[in-house]
């Protein structure tokens, strides 16, 4: 019975979804202009919070809060924005497949600078319980989950800027 009882506490950790003050889960995924992208590299390397975002080319919010995050990321140049495309998401009984191509279409007509990766199979986005875009994420520069948020309307950003100003406070105090 306690083996069994171990068996599903150990399952349930594994699949278990991020929460505040979490450790960020890592992983790996390709940039839509070339080259691959580990997260737990860019923490170690640059020492800095990260903002990402799910999205994918078919969702109305995620087209309004790109640009919005696009601003924010011109305001807070001390922390890295990725913009993280999800192919594979699960809607029903269909999968959802995202083009390169249309990706691309989307950000240059969005004109925006943050940096692309594309979650080919889902992994990132199922790791951070992203199965409603956009689903965004603030890493705070010790790899800690600071601010979790899915969906958009408008003034979430008001709410992100808070949660990145305050990252700029505690980074300066330490």
């Amino acid at each position: 019975m306690k083996n069994i009882l171990f068996t599903i506490l150990l399952i349930s950790s594994v699949f278990a979804l991020p929460k505040l003050g979490d450790k960020a889960p890592t992983f790996f995924t390709k940039k839509l202009d070339g080259g691959s992208f580990f997260l737990s590299d860019s923490l170690e390397r640059n020492n800095r919070p990260i903002v990402l975002s799910f999205f994918a080319t078919w969702c109305v919010p995620c087209r309004v809060e790109i640009p919005k995050l696009d601003s924010l990321k011109n305001v807070y140049t001390d922390i890295d924005f990725y913009l993280i495309n999800v192919s594979g998401l699960k809607q029903g009984t269909r999968t959802l497949k995202e083009d390169p191509v249309m990706v691309r279409k989307m950000i240059a007509g969005l004109k925006t600078k943050i940096t692309v990766l594309l979650d080919k199979y889902g992994v990132a986005a199922e790791k951070y319980g992203a199965t409603a875009l956009p689903t965004t994420s603030v890493i705070d520069k010790n790899g800690n989950i600071v601010y979790l948020h899915t969906g958009y309307k408008l003034g979430d950003e008001i709410e992100l800027a808070s949660i990145l100003k305050n990252i700029n406070k505690s980074n300066v105090e330490k």
